[in-house]
């Protein structure tokens, strides 16, 4: 039976501990998680970095952590590098299912724009939360609807941190967050299911 490793990326300056619980969750259903740092917390800008994120897919490839069926789930800006790291690593021939996005941005330097034409056989999912300062007011969603309709999902009450299951200040302070536990719960659920979707689709 084929392990599923899922690749869990976090957003701009976060860092791979504040997805700990999304981790923990993946591993109850029998799934690895990877949760790779993206830059360094002195450069978070590098996330952004085309050059910088191919070394990233390249010693992720090269770890030999990536036996079998890999889902890309990315996390804000994390959503923008899985863009960018995906085809990549599919190139180098990991078999990668699927993107999920987490109430997911583009990037500045547009890396999933740029991207796009590559991700054309990639299947995507979506769970966002609704328009906010840090979702840039459903930007990446409107995208989504016009390329991809029907992948998203809009969790109602849900904040952009909500992934994290921690309720993080910088979240309410920057974001407008007033979710709680059971959207936090709700968020962690959608994207679970739209990783197990992707998972069992034929490669």
């Amino acid at each position: 039976m084929e392990s599923l490793t899922v690749l869990a990326l976090h957003g701009f300056a976060r860092q791979p501990r504040h997805l700990t619980s999304f981790s923990e969750a993946c591993q109850r259903l029998g799934w690895a998680c990877l949760r790779p740092a993206l830059a360094p917390r002195w450069m978070p800008v590098l996330m952004n970095s085309r050059r910088h994120l191919d070394h990233v897919a390249d010693r992720l490839v090269a770890s030999s952590r990536l036996t079998g069926p890999v889902v890309i789930v990315g996390h804000s800006a994390g959503a923008a590098a899985g863009s960018w790291i995906a085809p990549v690593m599919i190139r180098q021939g990991i078999d990668v299912r699927g993107l999920v996005y987490v109430d997911g941005n583009d990037s500045p330097n547009h890396l999933i724009e740029r991207a796009w034409p590559e991700l054309s056989h990639v299947p995507i999912r979506a769970v966002a939360a609704p328009p906010s300062p840090c979702n840039r007011r459903g930007r990446l969603t409107d995208f989504l609807e016009q390329h991809r309709p029907g992948c998203v999902v809009v969790v109602p009450g849900s904040g952009h941190g909500d992934i994290e299951m921690s309720g993080a200040q910088i979240y309410h302070r920057m974001c407008g967050d007033s979710s709680r536990a059971p959207q936090w719960h709700a968020v962690q659920g959608e994207v679970l299911d739209a990783v197990t979707d992707l998972f069992n689709q034929a490669p």
